[in-house]
């Protein structure tokens, strides 16, 4: 979630990771969530249609995100956007963050895509079918289908994914 906050170089997703088959929705990520190391906060609410409002907080900003959760085999992964109703265009267009969770109790793990594997992949050519490239903000773009994307998350290695953010639930 700090990645995507951030305004460092990201993958990102033009098509979101789930489709109306897909969602999934589990009330115990509902709450507020800290990471006292980082000083970061997620807020973790119920939001239209199986989905969540996700509130998250650093030193410097706080953002608002619209967040639907899916299962591709045994993980489970957030699709995070940026929260819609805002129109700011025809030239905007709204992007995906994709994050790899696991929730164990009160503690939530939250894993984004690895900007330096993904780099090192497109370089190496690597990824197959997928349909990535490098905007000119150096984000890692992925113009995939989100069926394309789920069968790539089926057997996406885990070296794809960065070091898990961990919070624990605010009592």
């Amino acid at each position: 979630i700090a990645s995507i906050a951030s305004s460092g170089c990201l993958v990102l997703s033009l098509q979101p990771a789930y489709d109306t088959k897909s969602v999934a929705y589990d009330e115990a990520l509902i709450g507020q969530w800290e990471n006292a190391d980082d000083q970061t906060s997620a807020t973790i609410e119920q939001a239209q249609w199986r989905s969540y409002k996700i509130t998250y907080a650093d030193r410097f900003t706080t953002r608002t995100f619209q967040g639907n959760l899916t299962k591709v085999g045994t993980g489970r992964y957030l699709d995070l956007t940026e929260v819609r109703g805002t129109d700011f265009g025809p030239y905007l267009v709204p992007v995906h963050g994709l994050f790899r969770v696991t929730l164990d109790g009160d503690t939530l793990a939250a894993a984004a895509l690895d900007y330096e594997w993904w780099t090192a992949a497109l370089k190496a050519k690597t990824l197959g079918r997928l349909g990535v490239s490098i905007d000119d903000r150096r984000n890692v773009v992925v113009s995939s289908t989100t069926s394309e994307l789920r069968q790539w998350l089926q057997r996406s290695p885990a070296s794809a994914f960065g070091a898990a953010m961990t919070f624990t639930r605010k009592r």
